[in-house]
């Protein structure tokens, strides 16, 4: 039983000692302001192009093709949806969240 709660204990250890996944976000906007400036067109349209940008780099590094055959205006208003039901998120967590959505 020693060996047991030994080996337990031990791959906790490692798993908590991993690094974890981290990177930078470029460009990423606050959910309160999409929302916020949704009806400024210009406003609007940089964001759509941040999130399709999002979809081709993800699905480049996968060789995926998620969203293809779905509206680019679509992909924007699911994402535009996420940010209203969670002010405390950005851009950024509603791209990964369509994206899953989608995969």
């Amino acid at each position: 039983m020693k060996l047991a709660t030994c080996l337990t204990t031990c791959a906790m250890i490692s798993v908590l000692s991993m690094p974890a996944d981290a990177y930078t976000v470029k460009g990423s906007v606050e959910c309160p302001d999409i929302v916020r400036e949704n009806n400024n067109e210009n406003f609007r349209e940089m964001n759509k192009w941040w999130m399709l940008g999002y979809f081709t780099a993800r699905n480049f590094a996968t060789d995926a093709s998620v969203g293809k055959d779905i509206d680019d205006d679509n992909i924007y208003n699911m994402a535009l949806g996420f940010c209203e039901q969670n002010n405390d998120k950005d851009w950024d967590d509603a791209a990964i969240h369509v994206y899953d959505l989608l995969d």
